[in-house]
């Protein structure tokens, strides 16, 4: 039930009660939402090696690619996720595997794609967490050729353009990669002041683009880090424009598009 912004606090008040009584009820509540959703395409032989982890499995809101030869050439483990703004607002991925690498490219350039957002480090305590999927200088990704533009490093994020083509047609387009690197190996974010700042400059890039164009968040499985950063955006919004709040709500959606989204409470 969305909850006014002026009874928040009050709200807030009583959900920490007992330790986070309140919340911990509440986040319970989610723990089945979405996981009964079919999940065949995923657990198909030929597409089982192209995830990352087999419980994080995508279906009914799959992103399906084109097809180049085999009926397989569709999978990618990734979903659109409802915004605020519209339906396909974003496409939640999980980090690349070296074997799935073309397959992100060709997503990025099928589904015309202008913001990318990363909320995880390659690696993080000695384990690989996503494949560095992207050129320092310009590389192939079969027909697909991606070349580095610029880099902006600054502590808690990096910023990075790129230049998207099509070897067959020779379009070109502009890419901008928002790679968050403040996220602690274990736990969450300290404040979330950062993570907010983060956001509004991602959602500054975003409104630049037509609707049609959905913003792919990803870290390495695609639903704690990229769930609570969908629904941050999502809260933002909803706080501006509706003055109320309804994190149960969202994830609820959220999960209903991709299980298992926001990991924990």
């Amino acid at each position: 039930v969305p909850i006014k912004v002026e009874d928040f606090k009050d709200y807030f008040r009583k959900q920490q009660t007992n330790s986070n009584c309140g919340f911990a009820k509440e986040f319970e509540n989610l723990k089945s939402v979405g996981i009964s959703q079919a999940k065949s395409s995923g657990l198909a032989l030929e597409n089982k090696g192209k995830n990352r982890y087999n419980n994080v499995l995508p279906d009914s809101s799959r992103v399906k690619l084109s097809i180049q030869g085999s009926p397989f050439d569709d999978y990618i483990n990734a979903n659109y996720i409802p915004g605020y703004n519209s339906r396909k607002e974003f496409i939640a991925a999980q980090g690349p595997l070296a074997s799935t690498v073309n397959e992100f490219w060709r997503m990025i350039w099928e589904k015309n794609v202008s913001t990318l957002v990363m909320l995880t480090r390659c690696n993080e305590q000695g384990r690989v967490k996503c494949e560095e999927y992207w050129p320092s200088g310009t590389k192939h990704f079969s027909n697909i050729t991606v070349t580095s533009t610029s880099e902006i490093v600054l502590d808690d994020w990096t910023i990075r353009d790129f230049t998207v083509k099509n070897v067959k047609t020779a379009e070109k387009r502009p890419l901008r990669q928002f790679h968050f690197t403040a996220w602690p190996d274990h736990g969450v974010p300290g404040t979330t002041e950062l993570l907010i700042t983060f956001r509004h400059l991602v959602r500054d890039h975003m409104d630049q683009f037509s609707r049609n164009s959905p913003s792919v968040v990803h870290c390495s499985a695609g639903v704690g880090r990229t769930g609570t950063f969908i629904a941050i955006d999502r809260l933002i919004f909803q706080i501006e424009r509706d003055n109320e709040v309804d994190v149960h709500g969202i994830v609820h959606d959220l999960r209903m598009h991709r299980p298992l989204m926001v990991q924990t409470e």
